[in-house]
């Protein structure tokens, strides 16, 4: 039963990828914020079933925040106020080292969207590769297929976006200490 599980959990992350994907071709915000919500929420079920709980946590608020992001201008605020509780839900899902890398990520997502679109590349870029390292941990197949798809998606706006490096005035350094 306990491998049933696994393939379903699998399942669910695929179909997860499918709408994640699916949401970018909505032509209004709210549709693909829709979208993105039942994807995100089929996420932490995947994770859940997969047994990996700080990737589930960290699913469940990076949900919310963005969903935040998105209804407010208060980023910069948002981001802040998100630091402690990135830092309690650390200590509420820590067992290994492994269980602090969606943390990790989800700190340099949620700094990187607060600021300019090549920070946002960059960071998604980061955040994308830090997951990589827990999904092969976790085993979580789709979410790992997610995270390549991120960083091909990321440096294909990266290598292609002629407007991406056009402003001189767009500071390239990513300051984590703030």
């Amino acid at each position: 039963m306990e491998n049933m599980n696994f393939w379903i959990a699998q399942f669910i992350g695929l179909i997860a990828l499918v709408l994640l994907v699916f949401s970018y071709s909505r032509k209004n915000t709210n549709k693909i914020l829709a979208v993105q919500i039942v994807s995100a929420l089929l996420y932490c079920i995947h994770y859940f079933m997969l047994g990996a709980y700080s990737g589930f946590i960290i699913c469940l608020f990076e949900m919310m925040r963005d969903y935040l992001y998105y209804k407010t201008d208060l980023d910069d605020f948002i981001f802040i106020v998100s630091i402690p509780i990135y830092i309690l839900m650390g200590y509420l899902t820590y067992h290994a080292f492994f269980d602090l890398l969606p943390l990790y990520a989800s700190t340099v997502d949620g700094f990187a969207l607060t600021k300019n679109k090549r920070v946002i590349v960059f960071g998604a870029i980061v955040s994308a590769t830090i997951w990589i390292i827990y999904d092969i941990n976790v085993m979580s197949y789709s979410g790992l297929l997610t995270s390549t798809l991120v960083i091909i998606a990321n440096l294909c706006v990266l290598f292609f976006d002629k407007n991406l490096f056009k402003d001189k005035n767009i500071s390239m350094h990513i300051d984590l200490k703030k």
